[in-house]
């Protein structure tokens, strides 16, 4: 019997993995040039770089209160939610970092086109209210698609905003919501889905040192042409799968290949030192300690989600009750 060697995915079981590429094939799956940058496929060693005076990083964070039934009379299964979301920036400059721009929404999502009217609700000795959100479908997942959409949007429009004071975004996730074609933001992507490069290609991820990364490479699927590279913010333990600690970043085609270049080694040279602990922050090296302090931040301006279950349940006993 071969040996094998078992290594560890270090993200928590609470959360899904890292890293979820199911196969590899020997030609990508999408339309992708890797000849960009001109240097051939090897690691690019971090450079010394001046490091922006202001760098924001953007995120958002979502919270489902209630999942419900809507009954319109017809017979057929509407499905709905009650849920918030919370998007931010952290600004920092020089040794300081600063929390920007908090924006806390509640919605009340549903399916099936329907468009309820905005619900208010007594939490303590504030009024809240949920505005009102119609989705389409009416699937079991519609209604969270819904309010995720809500919150990629609102970041992407927070991102857009102060990209026009910074020159330097760092936006978690895909770029995905972004109107702007020459887009200064970078996105951060932490759950590494596709891999977009063949299997050849993609082993000199495996073998990137903290601070290196691929050349550019450029995706062209979907929705827009954008430029991206891997990049390893840190080392992973012993134990650990070799791609931990990994990111694969993005930014929108149309800033051309030079800024995009310019960027990209920036990236490589400033984004380590924003790596936390792993026993402070089970999702690191990856969830970067600007993003996972975000993350806190707006749970807790969210407010209790105890509380608010129990205003929406004593709101609805009201209503059934008359």
């Amino acid at each position: 019997m071969a040996q094998i060697r078992i290594r560890l995915d270090p993200w928590p079981a609470e959360y899904e993995s890292s890293f979820q590429i199911e196969e590899f094939k020997e030609e990508a799956s999408a339309k992708i040039d890797t000849e960009v940058e001109g240097i051939g496929w090897r690691a690019v060693e971090a450079r010394e770089f001046d490091r922006p005076k202001q760098i924001f990083f953007i995120d958002g964070v979502r919270r489902i209160d209630a999942r419900i039934i809507v009954d319109d009379k017809s017979g057929n299964i509407i499905r709905g939610l009650f849920g918030c979301i919370g998007v931010g920036a952290v600004r920092v400059e020089l040794n300081a970092a600063t929390f920007e721009e908090i924006r806390i929404k509640r919605y009340l999502v549903v399916g099936s086109g329907i468009s309820p009217e905005a619900e208010a609700l007594r939490i303590g000795n504030t009024d809240v209210v949920f505005e009102s959100y119609s989705v389409p479908e009416n699937s079991p997942i519609a209604p969270v698609a819904g309010l995720q959409n809500l919150m990629r949007t609102e970041e992407a429009a927070l991102a857009e905003a102060l990209a026009k004071e910074s020159a330097c975004i760092f936006a978690d996730g895909p770029l995905t919501y972004f109107s702007g074609v020459k887009q200064i933001a970078i996105g951060v992507i932490k759950r590494l889905v596709e891999p977009y490069l063949s299997a050849t290609q993609f082993n000199l991820v495996r073998l990137l040192r903290t601070g290196q990364r691929t050349p550019l490479f450029v995706i062209t699927k979907a929705k827009y042409d954008r430029f991206s590279w891997y990049l390893r913010v840190g080392t992973p333990r012993l134990m650990d799968h070799d791609v931990a600690g990994v990111l694969r970043l993005e930014m929108r085609s149309g800033v051309g290949v030079a800024r995009a270049v310019e960027l990209a080694n920036m990236s490589a040279s400033c984004l380590p030192a924003f790596v936390g602990e792993w026993f402070r922050d089970p999702r690191s090296p990856q969830n970067l300690l600007p993003i996972g302090a975000l993350e806190q931040e707006l749970r807790h301006r969210m407010g209790d989600a105890l509380s608010v279950r129990r205003a929406i349940e004593a709101k609805l006993f009201s209503v059934s009750k008359s």
